[in-house]
């Protein structure tokens, strides 16, 4: 019972977010211009703030664990691959291959993972979940802007994508994190403050504003790039890291950051940035809102057969 109290409580404010974007739409709350006005705010300032914070509040050098890392990056760049393979594949608009790309290996772990984490283990330091979050978060952004960079329709010369991977703002936060981080800069915690304030501002507007933009009789005509969306995000790619994860030996927090780290729902900054650089953007809301509604129901599964199995 008290595994799915937490995943309940976990998944549904997500959902609810969700459902009053949706609502305030139907009383046409919101302009065209007012949404593109929020979802240019929301990829150009709250999420960036939102991972930038998540480094510099991670103790990543104190929490590497080499083995686990080289663990944790295999399973990451399988599900990239697989994302960019079944994007090329099963897509034949331009503007959809990147957005189902990122929609199977881009995953909402920052704003969703830790919370999961921290209430599986209220009582123990969960460095490790951030620090690898910090680390992976950057190479799924990475290659989510190049994926919907390639299919937008403009110079893909290597020159002109990496200036535009580099001004990207989620790009920018992540290289300024790290960059603090290594140099041992010490940031003021006014400033902190302000940045963490900024981006804890990230979930509820994005999700309000993804409900928003969320067209619900279009889901008809993307049910089959919607299913594998969901079969590899929510059920495959799971199964396969956490049993390779059970193999190799790791349990508890290990075993619970994997779970989040490839069983998150899609990313909800990923329907920004494929608004952002000229993708599908009613294929990237409808792959958020789906995922986020099945991981009701995956992590609460997740979570119930771990604890009954003493792996968690």
């Amino acid at each position: 019972m008290n595994s799915f109290v937490t995943a309940l409580n976990v998944v549904l404010p997500l959902l609810l977010l969700v459902v009053v974007g949706y609502l305030l739409k139907l009383r046409k709350f919101f302009s065209d211009t007012t949404l593109k006005q929020m979802n240019k705010l929301v990829f150009t300032l709250l999420i960036p703030a939102s991972l930038l914070k998540s480094i510099l509040t991670s103790s990543i050098q104190d929490a590497l664990q080499p083995k686990y890392l080289l663990f944790v990056l295999a399973g990451v760049a399988g599900m990239i691959l697989s994302g960019i393979l079944l994007g090329e594949k099963l897509c034949e608009r331009q503007d959809q291959k990147g957005v189902m790309a990122q929609a199977i290996f881009r995953g909402n772990t920052v704003l969703f993972g830790i919370p999961v984490v921290s209430m599986l283990y209220p009582n123990e330091s969960i460095v490790l979940t951030t620090s690898m979050i910090a680390i992976v978060v950057p190479i799924f952004n990475l290659c989510a802007v190049v994926s919907l960079q390639l299919h937008a329709g403009m110079k893909t010369d290597f020159k002109s994508l990496l200036i535009s991977v580099l001004k990207n703002p989620m790009v920018i936060a992540t290289l300024s994190g790290f960059t603090l981080k290594l140099l041992g800069v010490e940031v003021p915690a006014a400033i902190l403050k302000t940045v963490t304030e900024i981006g804890n501002a990230a979930n509820p507007i994005g999700l309000i504003v993804l409900g928003a933009s969320f067209e619900l009789p279009a889901i008809s005509e993307n049910i089959k790039k919607l299913s594998i969306i969901a079969l590899m995000r929510m059920i495959l790619w799971p199964v396969i890291m956490m049993s390779l994860a059970i193999f190799l030996g790791y349990r508890g927090i290990e075993l619970a950051t994997v779970m989040v780290l490839f069983g998150a729902p899609t990313a909800v900054s990923s329907f920004a940035t494929a608004v952002q650089m000229k993708g599908d953007g009613a294929l990237a809301s409808q792959a958020v809102m789906l995922t986020t509604a099945l991981s009701v129901f995956t992590i609460f599964t997740w979570v119930f057969a771990l604890t009954q199995l003493n792996m968690l």
